[in-house]
């Protein structure tokens, strides 16, 4: 399993909160490849968009 998908099925877990740089970096403590591999955290996101997006980034689509 990939690091991003594997982090996605985190965030959608509580998919209506807002997604901060803190709850990113919680999330993959011990894991620092990860960071770079996600992108940034758009202004405003949920952990269910930044989650989609997480999704969206394995598969190869960018905004």
């Amino acid at each position: 399993m990939n690091n991003l998908t594997a982090l996605a099925d985190l965030l959608i877990e509580r998919p209506e909160e807002p997604m901060s740089l803190g709850a990113l970096l919680g999330l993959v403590v011990g894991e620092p490849a990860v960071l770079h591999q996600a992108p940034k955290i758009p202004k405003g996101a949920t952990r269910g968009e930044y989650a989609l997006l997480l999704r969206l980034t394995q598969m190869g689509v960018t905004p």
